[in-house]
Formats: structure tokens, sequence, C-alpha cells
């Protein structure tokens, strides 16, 4: 059967779930009641620091008492759940967080668990990511085979084997590049032929610029994030600073951009238990209040095309203060408190309010990139 290939942490998940099955056998044999500890999301389980971003650390425990009847169904779940994951590795397939949810949908499953909604079975997903550690790391669900929709693109001369083990240049697999794997960690790379990497948050931009053949022209990577990226698309752009290719970030200028900027180079408080999804080397290309309020500012001409801030935006923005990785930082602080006072916004598509040529279009996008890339020692052709 042609199934998914295992990495070496999703190999040992088999045994791992054995082991935590069995002593839970044990103990109801003996006629105790059943525990389970983990260590949660919560803010006393994560560490900030502005070189590392988001870190767990084991500081809180929690745990399940089979003993309250809450707990208990819990703990049903996370059987049940370990059941299903390991006979879909045995059989090398994958399920999706919907598929998971649909096994719970069986009528006997049904009766005895009574869930309620997806929400009820992504939690039971979370807590088994907090359950299976090894070498006191807890383990993504992708390496027990739950994985979510190929979220993010990849164009550029980067040559790769992935999961199927089929070689790939990221440029010639289709007019967006390449589809991130669910597991880039275990991606093999080949060749990387690019100077740096530009992961932009509009699927549009990152098209057009594609189609202006500006990854040809430039050695650039081009990443399409379709907003708030993925984990998958995450674990990607690590992969690539790994193998010293500069990242750069390329999004909006808006209280929501600054946080998809942050969740890219210092993860988040919700996944810090998960590594690999962290790039602290990931730099902000733009947009920036400087491009449209500073001097010289590269799109100061078109500041016409700024937005008023919705109620959410600016409720957003408030509470951007009180997240360590934009709080935190001096330059991330300022960009948010300036966006606060100005209750203004831009969108990557202003570019196109020049009213350009499109090979004049094409100028000013490189024009902006070299520019920006310039300003943190990179020099891009």
């Amino acid at each position: 059967m042609k199934g998914m290939k295992g990495s070496t942490r999703s190999l040992q998940m088999i045994p791992l779930i054995d082991t935590i099955l069995q002593t839970l056998v044990e103990t109801i044999q003996c006629g105790e009641f059943p525990e389970i500890g983990y260590y949660g999301s919560s803010k006393r389980n994560v560490s900030y620091t502005n070189r590392d971003g988001y870190r767990h650390i084991d500081a809180h425990a929690s745990f399940l008492d089979g003993r309250k009847v809450e707990s208990a169904k819990t703990i049903a779940g996370i059987v049940n759940g370990l059941t299903r994951f390991r006979e879909h590795l045995e059989q090398g397939m994958s399920m999706s967080l919907r598929d998971f949810y649909y096994m719970h949908k069986v009528k006997h499953v049904q009766e005895t668990l009574n869930i309620s909604g997806q929400n009820e079975t992504n939690r039971l997903i979370n807590l088994c990511e907090r359950i299976l550690r090894i070498q006191g790391a807890s383990m993504p669900r992708e390496e027990f085979g739950v994985v979510s929709s190929p979220k993010g693109t990849f164009y550029g001369d980067v040559t790769l084997s992935d999961l199927s083990g089929k070689r790939i240049c990221c440029n010639s697999a289709g007019e967006y590049g390449w589809f991130i794997s669910s597991r880039p960690s275990d991606v093999k790379i080949h060749e990387i032929n690019i100077d740096a990497a530009v992961f932009i948050e509009k699927e549009a931009m990152a098209r057009n610029l594609i189609e202006l053949e500006l990854p040809e022209g430039m050695r650039l990577g081009v990443g399409s994030l379709f907003g708030q990226p993925g984990r998958n698309m995450r674990a990607w752009i690590r992969r690539l600073a790994d193998s010293e290719v500069p990242v750069f970030v390329l999004v909006d200028l808006s209280p929501w951009s600054l946080r998809i900027f942050s969740t890219i180079r210092n993860n988040s408080i919700e996944l810090a238990n998960i590594e690999g999804l962290a790039t602290p080397e990931a730099k902000l290309m733009g947009l920036t209040t400087k491009d449209f309020w500073g001097k010289n500012g590269m799109l100061q001409d078109i500041s016409h095309t700024l937005e008023s801030m919705s109620k959410s935006d600016l409720i957003c923005a408030k509470q951007n203060r009180s997240l360590p990785g934009i709080g935190e930082d001096d330059f991330l602080r300022k960009e948010n408190d300036l966006l606060i006072r100005k209750r203004l916004k831009g969108e990557l598509e202003a570019f196109k309010a020049f009213a350009l040529p499109l090979s004049e279009l094409r100028k000013k996008y490189v024009d902006y990139i070299k520019l920006k890339a310039k300003e943190f020692d990179v020099k891009l052709i």
C-alpha cells in the first residue's frame, strides 16, 4: 500500500502510543482511576525572548483525573484517538482534523463520548500533542498522521524531494510553485539557487511577482502565505533559514499583519510546545509606517490609499500591546502605536495605485524589494 512515508520520529509513535495505552490498561486492571499529566498552553508554561521567540517550559503541570466525570470522558476520548492514530500509522495513512471529528460520529463512539462539535475533537488532538513526547519535546500532530490541507506555496529555484519521494524544482511545479508539504522537516532539499526568500501575505501580490518573473530576475524565492501562515509554511520558512537563506516577510500595514510577522518570527503562545515553527532571523520587509509617512518613504505618493481602521482593527492593535512578541519588541511596538494614533491601515494592493505600465510597476517592485533587503545588509541583483 502506498502511503505517507514516516520520519524518524513518526516511526517512534507506535511504540510510544502502545506504552501509554498499556499503562492506562494496567492502571485500570489494578483497580485504580487513570490519571494523565501534561503541560498546557497557559502563559505560565511559556517563556519569551527577542532572540528565541516563544518557547515552552515545563513549569506548571495539569492533570486529567479519572475520578472526575468530565476528565474520565476526556481520557476515554484520548484512548479512542490514540487507537485511531495507531491504526492509520500502521497503514501509512493520514487523516484530516475533519476526518478525526467524523470518526466520533460512529454510532457507538457518539453514544459513549457524546462529542458536541469539532472544537472538542480538535482539543483532543492538541492534548495528544502534549502527551506524546520524545526526549521532552511534544510531537506535532503531523507526526501521528493528522495533517491540514496544504496552505501556502513557494516558487523559486529550490530543488527538493517531498514526502512522496518525487524530485521537484519549486519554479517548475505549477504557476504558484510548490504547495508546502504537511511535514517540511522531512523534505529533503537538494539544491538552493536563490539569494533570499520573500513571504507575502496576499496571494495576489505573490502571483504578480511570479508573473513579472522577479524570482528569475532577482534569484528570489517567493512564498504566498494566504493570510496567517499555517504550521507547514512556518516550518518551511524555518527550513530555509536553517539553510542560510535570508528570509523577508511582506505584509499589509495593519495590526493583524504585525501578528502575522510576529507569528513567523516568534511562533505563538498556543504552539510554543511545537518546535521548529519560529524563525527569529526573519525580517519585516514591509509594509511599514515609514513607507507612507517617513521622509522619502517609497509609498508616500500613494498615502491617499490608506483606509480607516475598523473597530476590530483597533481592538486588535490594543491587544497587540500585551503580546510579548509585539509589545516587547521596540520596532513592532512603535509600528503598532503609530497605527493606533493614525487610525489608518494600508494594503499591499496599494502598489497598483501608482497606475504604472507593467514594465514600470515591475521596476517599482524590484526597487522596493532591493532597498528593503539592503537595509538588512542583503544585496539582491
